[in-house]
């Protein structure tokens, strides 16, 4: 909507930010990446990880691909005590995003959530106002 990310797009881009900060960050997989991921737009080129915004997937196969990344986001919740919230990431060997360098848990699950709650907003503005317009247009 007015040139920005379609909703196939946003969940991509929430799909990438699980695999950086939960999969690469958290759970030490140095190439988390699935090739729909979608980082975002102002990102520096990083070598092995994919940014193809042209890329036209099936909404089932990125809601499956979204699904299975809420699972792993699920399992390491359920797996959170205060003490392991309270630690600090191990570096990831090898370049991506985030850096390899140690990150506080805490930070690491916050981004996601930041992710998720301002993209579900823009999603909520967009239906309001497709909404508004195609009350509108039946008037």
């Amino acid at each position: 909507m007015d040139g920005e990310w379609s909703f196939i797009q946003t969940l991509r881009h929430l799909v990438f930010a699980t695999d950086a900060w939960v999969r690469r960050a958290m759970l030490g997989d140095p190439s988390p990446w699935d090739p729909l991921d979608l980082p975002w737009d102002e990102m520096p080129e990083t070598p092995g990880i994919p940014r193809d915004r042209e890329a036209r997937p099936p909404l089932d196969e990125v809601l499956a691909l979204r699904r299975d990344r809420m699972t792993t986001v699920r399992m390491v919740v359920d797996g959170l005590t205060e003490v392991s919230l309270a630690a600090h990431t191990e570096p990831v060997d090898g370049a991506g995003w985030p850096p390899p360098e140690s990150f506080p848990v805490r930070e690491c699950l916050l981004v996601v959530l930041n992710e998720e709650w301002h993209h579900r907003l823009f999603a909520e503005r967009d239906l309001d106002a497709l909404d508004t317009d195609a009350t509108r247009q039946a008037n």
